[in-house]
Parts: C-alpha cells; sequence; structure tokens
C-alpha cells in the first residue's frame, strides 16, 4: 500500500520522548503514528459493527491488558488436554 507524507504540529519535549521510546521498542516514530491511526481506525469500525449489532458500547482492551488479567499458576496446556482427552472418552 502506498504512503503519504503528513506533517504534524507537535511539542518538540514530546516528540523528543516518544521517539527515544519507539527506538527502545525498534520502532520508529513514523510507525508509531501509523499504528495509532490503525488502531482507531479498527476501533472505530468495532464501534459501528457494534451498533449494527445492538451489542452496546464496548469497552476497549488492549493485547497487554488481556494477558495481566489471566490468572496466575494455570497450566493452560494441562487444562486443554484434559479437556480434550474427556471428549474423547480417554480417563
Amino acid at each position: 500500500m502506498s504512503k503519504k507524507k503528513l506533517t504534524l504540529s507537535v511539542r518538540r519535549d514530546l516528540i523528543d520522548e516518544v521517539r527515544r521510546a519507539a527506538l527502545g521498542e525498534g520502532k520508529t516514530l513514523s510507525g508509531l503514528v501509523e499504528e495509532y491511526l490503525e488502531f482507531l481506525a479498527l476501533e472505530s469500525w468495532v464501534t459501528k459493527l457494534a451498533k449494527d449489532l445492538e451489542l452496546g458500547d464496548l469497552e476497549t482492551v488492549f493485547d497487554q491488558e488481556v494477558v495481566s488479567s489471566r490468572p496466575r499458576g494455570l497450566d493452560a496446556a494441562s487444562v486443554v488436554r484434559e479437556l480434550r482427552d474427556e471428549r474423547a472418552g480417554i480417563s
């Protein structure tokens, strides 16, 4: 997909701080802006879809929130194996 140059006016100190953070993650400032714009577009699409399906207002949940909210100490592989064995009739 082709790209288009974009001119923004943003505080210099903010740009410097975000650029350093981006470099620490192996990303560019342009990459971060593009990711955020993609997120906004997707969020808008999901909101419209939820409205069309009469699901009401959905709360945005980020990947890291899902991971951090998982219960600790649960061995998911063992649980899945146990469920598969039960379905297969293996005791």
